[in-house]
Order: structure tokens, then sequence, then C-alpha cells
């Protein structure tokens, strides 16, 4: 488990449940919908990272490398979304999301492990399908460099807000990397309702914001017909609206819509690259 020892006094002081989150992060939401699940009391600190809140000394003294989620309890940091909620469902296990036997553990946690690894994927296509209007001008990302202890990060934004942007055949790439992972649920939730065991388990709330993101910008799910159709299951649970829905903000999702539209209309949207435009 990934616990890390912060600085913050002001942190190791907390008690109960405390969760930096971001409201548009793919990986708050997975956290966000475990804490509706178990119907946990948990006190919000959003970080905005359209402000750069996240480059903060402040909030880097608690997750180092100024990512979110971080999720505090009773004092102690726990990062990385999908450990984060692993942890919440063995600490407060009912309701149980996760199956009882081995075999279908081991496929869970496999899922997950897939999902978590999609998000160099889902950063990218964001930042390109999202995002790109809004690209930082040279002053800002200089402080963004400046601030940010992720050199991950940094070297990222470096690309994206540079006047090339991020190159096409990695947008392809991350995009087949994606289709091929949504043809790949689409295929295990066939004559299913959810991924593991026929069971809501973590495997649906790891993958749920993945494919959020991907609907935002217009991606065309209903080529995948079992996963749309789990999509639309998924949005109509309690747990989906107090940690998704509630939290999107409606003009955001407006502009996302009216950029990605234009993009489509210029032929560069989502649909106009491989394997989709094939």
């Amino acid at each position: 488990m990934p616990f890390i020892d912060t600085s913050n006094k002001d942190v190791k002081s907390f008690k109960g449940l405390h969760l930096y989150h971001f409201w548009l992060s793919s990986c708050s939401q997975r956290v966000r919908i475990v804490l509706a699940e178990k119907d946990l009391d948990w006190v919000s600190h959003e970080i905005d990272l359209e402000k750069m809140e996240h480059a903060t000394p402040e909030y880097q003294s608690i997750h180092p490398n100024g990512l979110v989620p971080a999720l505090v309890h009773d004092g102690q940091v726990i990062i990385e979304s999908i450990d984060i909620i692993d942890y919440l469902d063995t600490t407060y296990p009912e309701p149980p999301l996760r199956p009882s036997s081995a075999a279908n553990l081991g496929e869970m946690h496999n899922w997950m492990k897939l999902a978590d690894g999609a998000q160099h994927s889902i950063k990218t296509l964001t930042h390109e399908f999202l995002f790109k209007q809004n690209a930082m001008p040279p002053e800002v990302f200089d402080v963004f460099e400046q601030k940010h202890n992720s050199n991950e990060l940094v070297d990222f934004m470096r690309v994206w807000s540079s006047e090339n942007g991020i190159p096409k055949d990695e947008i392809e790439a991350e995009l087949i990397l994606q289709h091929d992972h949504f043809v790949r649920l689409n295929e295990a939730l066939d004559g299913k309702d959810w991924l593991v065991d026929n069971m809501f388990t973590l495997a649906d709330i790891a993958w749920i914001p993945n494919v959020r993101r991907l609907d935002l910008l217009h991606y065309p799910l209903d080529i995948h017909p079992n996963l749309n159709a789990w999509y639309k299951r998924f949005q109509a649970k309690p747990s989906y609206i107090k940690g998704i829905s509630e939290f999107e903000i409606p003009p955001a999702l407006a502009d996302f819509n009216a950029y990605s539209l234009e993009r489509a209309e210029e032929g560069t949207g989502v649909r106009s690259f491989k394997p989709l435009a094939a």
C-alpha cells in the first residue's frame, strides 16, 4: 500500500477520511465512486488544476508528485487511485466490491491494473481533444515548470503547449490503445452486466472514468454495444451520480462539446484519427 510520509503537520492531525481531488480527474472519480458506494463520510479538499493548485508547495508537501487524488485517513496519506480504492474496500468491507473466489479476485485486479495503465493514454487524448483550445502560453508554462515537482508531467506539458503540440502518430497510438481496450471490454461484457463474475466490483469502477472521458471527446461508443450498455447501466447508479455527475461543471462540459464539434467539422476530431478513421 503506497502510504507516504507527509511533512504537512496539519494533514498528520486529520481525523477520518479526507480527499484531495479535482472534479474532472479520472483517478479522483474512481475514489469518489467508492466513497459513495460505501456511504462514507469524507471531507472534500478540491484542488483546482487550472489554477495550478497542485503545483503549490503546500499540496506537494502532501503529494510529492503534485497529482490528484490523495486520500488521508487518520493522518496517513495514501496515493495512487487504484491502491486507494482497494484500500477503502478492504478497510470498509460493506458492501463488498470484490468477488470472493481467488480466481475472480485475480481477474478483478488484472482489469484494475489495465485501467490504471491507460492513464497516460487518457491524459494524452484529453489534452489533445478537450484542452488543446486552452494550451498554456509560454509565460504560464515557465511558471508551471518552476513550481511543479514532477519532471514527467512538466515534460508532457512542454510538448502539449508547444507550437507543434503532441505528434499525430503519438495521438493515434494512444487512440488505438484505447480502442483495443474497449474491444476487449466489449467482449468481456458479452452476456454480462458487469466485468467480473457478473458482480459489480472495483474492476468496473476502475474503468468507468476512462469510458466517460472518451465519451466526452466524442469517441463513438456505439461501435462497442456491450460496453455502451454497461456505460449507460453504470450512469444510472447513485454512486456514479454522486461520484461523477454531481461534480461535473455544465459550462465546462458545454465548452468541451462545442470544441469537439468544431474539431469534427474541421476534420480533426477524434474520428479522423486511426483506428476510427478506418
